[in-house]
């Protein structure tokens, strides 16, 4: 954990997770669509879009839409790391004992199947994700139609052609959505593991099993301060000027409004993107995961919610 203190000053984590502390973690990110992505929700052709003004309609995400992602990501690396109970599902918990794991205390969770009313706070915050611009400029519209075993539109039990076209609307690849996460009393190794559940997944929006990976996450910079700077994904996108919009001036935009407000206690996001490949190339993560388990575990055990 040295390196990342050299990076973040010890006293921004905790040591108890039961511990209620003044001070936050904020971390910046560029996510950059590289494969057509939908986002949808009451309708099935229609991406969700947010009106900034008369001009300019922006391609909205909800903070659960990207969370979900990431806490899904997150638990599949704790299973690697055996530090959850095997019989764990996303959203499925069983029992109060299965919440002490990394993913369930740094996300939330609560228990779904049992009498036991069990619920964890998130110490991770999402921001909603806005687009820089206009809908109409990065989505399009496709027809599809849902083929019949043959591979046609043949109706093979009424004779005829199937009337199975539909339409969905995709965010094209070259859409930079910045967005920003917000950490409170978290360990450094809960910090890891946010880090790794961001920076490893790539697949998002709707039909996700059957699109391939979609977006990348670039940690541009993280700031830390006793109190969280009023910066979201909103404010770069409603007061972007600019003609041009490409991941360098996005990126520019987004270091400028963390600068302003974190100065000398912000960091480029390159080094942490370093350090988490490190962790994994040279298999130095097990003993951290290790450490995460015992303190969720000691945490569950000072509020009483397991014996």
């Amino acid at each position: 954990m040295k390196k990342i203190f050299d990076l973040i000053p010890k006293e921004y984590f905790v040591e108890n997770l039961k511990d209620n502390t003044l001070g936050v973690v904020k971390i910046a990110l560029l996510r950059e669509v590289v494969n057509p992505m939908i986002i949808r929700s009451n309708f099935a052709d229609e991406t969700i879009t947010f009106k900034a003004n008369d001009e300019k309609d922006l391609v909205e995400i909800p903070a659960r839409k990207l969370k979900s992602k990431e806490k899904l990501r997150g638990l599949r690396i704790c299973r690697e790391m055996n530090v959850v109970d095997k019989s764990l599902r996303y959203n499925v918990i069983q029992k109060s004992l299965h919440l002490a794991n990394p993913n369930s205390i740094l996300f939330g969770d609560s228990v779904t199947e049992s009498n036991d009313a069990v619920g964890i706070t998130s110490r991770v915050i999402y921001d909603w994700a806005y687009s820089i611009r206009d809908v109409n400029e990065i989505t399009d519209t496709f027809q599809h139609n849902a083929l019949s075993e043959g591979g046609t539109m043949h109706d093979e039990v009424k004779g005829g052609l199937r009337q199975s076209l539909f339409q969905v609307q995709y965010v094209m690849p070259k859409t930079y959505f910045p967005h920003f996460l917000t950490l409170e009393n978290v360990t450094p190794e809960l910090f890891v593991h946010i880090l790794s559940s961001v920076i490893y997944e790539t697949r998002y929006g709707a039909q996700s099993t059957t699109l391939g990976s979609n977006m990348i996450n670039h940690i541009v910079g993280i700031g830390f301060s006793k109190f969280e700077a009023p910066i979201n994904s909103f404010s770069i996108a409603d007061n972007w000027t600019d003609k041009k919009v490409n991941f360098e001036n996005v990126k520019s935009a987004i270091n400028k409004s963390m600068k302003t407000y974190y100065k000398d206690n912000y960091k480029d996001g390159l080094q942490f993107k370093k350090l988490i490949d490190n962790l994994w190339e040279n298999n130095e993560l097990q003993q951290h995961y290790d450490k995460a388990k015992e303190d969720c575990t000691k945490l569950l055990k000072d509020t009483k919610v397991i014996k």
